[in-house]
């Protein structure tokens, strides 16, 4: 038996300014072949779980295409139609060697061309392979679910933690059901219920109010023998009529009467899930200043949630930084900042040299203004090229293109060419032979996944949250499109899950 895998993931902040093409989507470029393999396998990616599943049971996988699931604005028709089509021009190619597809889709995925990046990639698979092969996909916690996504495929399976240490069960899960399928063994239902309601930047699920929705679905699942069961947090960054949180369950019967039961939880305990008020960049200092003086040593973590490129904000952003810099604070280190124009300079002048120029704050008057360097000196530089070590993408690499890192008074700022992703680890750190442990104060723009590294290791961490596009502040945000009522921004929100439609 053979299946046909691949990833096609997107997270669209559709307030973003501009487009994303195909460099944006995919600086390294789209995987395909042999080399998927090589990168995902024996990963803690949804297609390291993939990988996994198949060879546990004795299935051959054809390598469609594969591209990493970042964020940013709208991604162009182009872009999309050049990725797409290279997946339905492998699933064509190889037609009737493969019985059923797997695939990884983000779920909050927007182009010019389609709201629905997801149903759009499913609805051009259906129209090669027809409406009865099946397909599941593995989705990220934070898609905004639609009905679509649900009729075109055959079980939809999302990770369930935040930060996501866990995206390999939920590739294993979905090619262990496909699997199933397949074999005669599994006749899976899949239920939706959308959910009047926005999730904003509280939803850790390691604390409350996440940490007992989460634990509450996994016994849920037990106790009612569900094949899967998640709680969608949505992405609340978008401007669709499909924005907000649901309910997924896939079981063998059942499913729809199960998905009401959980919405019906999680709607009765909405008010718990209201945003957290973080405090702007000279409160936060102070704070990490406390902690840095309390007994016993270590480093403090200030993550700046409002400029985090995970959620398609652009990287750029001087609130913190200016800040940092102002102060003039010893043993602190901003990692890192997105600069083709400093990153390119700095490694002109090499090693020791000075650097003189505007930094940051290039792509909107959002997230600042630019900061004046005046002969900052250029420490190390690096072509970028590192493996990450988070729990979350053990193994995989990741290319921050040309690197530096500049010291301006007591300050270090990591600059790089590439906007791949938010920080993760201390890769981008460490790649310019920065040690953080050698260090007080450790500037990352992140909103939740730098946990899964930094948690365990650092003193304490603050996090603030100035103007950004993903802020957790509820109303810097301007919706028109989205499905109104929705709580909290409309508070009288009357729902009933046990009685809402399922798809």
């Amino acid at each position: 038996m053979k299946i046909l895998f691949g990833r096609i993931g997107y997270e669209t902040n559709t307030f973003a300014p501009g487009t994303a093409d195909l460099d944006r989507w995919a600086p390294n470029g789209l995987l395909m072949g042999d080399d998927i393999f090589t990168q995902f396998r024996n990963t803690p990616d949804y297609l390291g779980g993939m990988i996994r599943a198949a060879e546990d049971h004795a299935v051959e996988l054809i390598p469609g295409v594969a591209v990493h699931d970042i964020a940013g604005p709208k991604l162009t028709t182009e872009a999309v139609e050049f990725v797409v089509g290279e997946l339905v021009r492998i699933a064509d190619a190889r037609r009737g060697e493969y019985a059923g597809i797997c695939m990884m889709l983000h779920g909050a995925g927007c182009a010019e061309n389609t709201d629905d990046l997801e149903a759009y990639t499913l609805e051009r698979l259906r129209e090669v392979v027809g409406p009865d092969m099946p397909i599941t996909a593995a989705l990220d916690l934070h898609g905004n679910i639609t009905p679509q996504m649900v009729e075109l495929s055959n079980g939809l399976f999302g990770c369930k933690l935040y930060p996501h240490t866990d995206m390999a069960e939920a590739g294993y899960l979905a090619m262990k059901t496909l699997i199933g399928m397949l074999r005669g063994e599994v006749p899976p239902q899949t239920a939706l219920v959308q959910l009047p309601l926005l999730v904003f930047k509280m939803g850790q699920t390691s604390v409350e109010p996440l940490k007992s929705v989460t634990a509450y679905i996994a016994d849920y699942v037990d106790q009612h023998h569900l094949i899967d069961a998640t709680f969608f947090q949505g992405f609340a960054a978008a401007d669709v009529p499909s924005v907000g949180a649901s309910v997924v369950v896939v079981a063998e019967n059942g499913a729809a009467e199960a998905a009401s039961e959980i919405a019906k939880y999680i709607w009765d305990i909405r008010g718990h899930m209201k945003a957290d008020d973080f405090p702007m960049p000279d409160a936060a200092v102070d704070l990490a200043l406390a902690e840095l003086n309390k007994p016993g040593g270590g480093y403090i973590v200030i993550n700046e949630t409002s400029d985090n490129a995970g959620g398609g904000a652009p990287g750029d952003g001087t609130h913190l930084l200016r800040e940092i810099l102002t102060r003039n604070l010893p043993k602190a280190i901003f990692g890192y900042m997105y600069d083709p124009e400093i990153a390119a300079l700095a490694h002109e002048v090499g090693v020791g040299g000075k650097v003189s120029g505007l930094l940051g704050a290039k792509t909107d008057e959002l997230h600042g203004t630019p900061i004046e360097l005046r002969d900052a000196t250029v420490c190390a530089l690096s072509n970028g090229n590192a493996i990450y070590v988070t729990p979350m993408y053990a193994q995989v690499p990741v290319s921050y293109g040309k690197t530096a890192r500049l010291r301006v008074g007591n300050v270090e700022i990591i600059v790089t060419q590439n906007l791949y992703d938010q920080t993760y680890d201390d890769r981008p750190f460490l790649l310019t032979g920065a040690d953080i442990t050698q260090y007080h104060i450790i500037c990352v723009k992140s909103a939740v996944h730098f946990r899964a590294f930094f948690e365990s290791r650092a003193k304490a961490i603050v996090t603030t949250d100035p103007p950004g596009l993903t802020t957790g502040k509820m109303a810097a945000y301007s919706w028109h499109r989205a499905r109104r009522p929705i709580y909290p921004i409309d508070l009288d929100t009357a729902f009933d899950p046990l009685s809402a439609r399922h798809h």
